[in-house]
């Protein structure tokens, strides 16, 4: 399920980045997410190639993008080893439940419930969807 709410307040704020941040990238990436999420965890399933080839940008630019949706709180990273290969690990992507989520109700609270609402929309919650 979608947050509308959430979602065009999202879009508003992407809109307010300023040229530096990318905001056409940032909206494009977004909307990416949330068009390929696993239903059942959130997990975006695109990878960084994929998102960056979707996207019309560098895979180091893939980075820097969703580095803005992750301090806007629109998403969260993890990173995934990858058994004989050195480094941090691969990122995986995630939509903050806040945001969208499948399922209950009752599961979207008790996942909404270990994250942070988006930064510019903590005066959204509680709010209708």
């Amino acid at each position: 399920m979608l947050s509308r709410i959430q979602t065009a307040a999202i879009w508003d704020a992407i809109r307010e980045l300023s040229s530096d941040d990318r905001p056409n990238q940032v909206r494009h990436a977004f909307d990416l997410v949330l068009l390929n999420l696993r239903q059942d965890t959130g997990e975006v399933l695109l990878t960084r190639d994929q998102l960056a080839d979707r996207i019309g940008c560098a895979p180091k630019n893939v980075s820097t993008i969703m580095g803005t949706l992750e301090k806007m709180g629109v998403i969260r990273r993890e990173r995934r080893r990858i058994e004989g290969v050195q480094g941090r690990g691969m990122a995986v992507y995630f939509i903050n439940p806040h945001v969208a989520w499948n399922g209950s109700l009752d599961a979207r609270k008790a996942q909404a419930a270990e994250n942070r609402p988006p930064m510019q929309l903590e005066l959204l919650q509680g709010g209708a969807s």
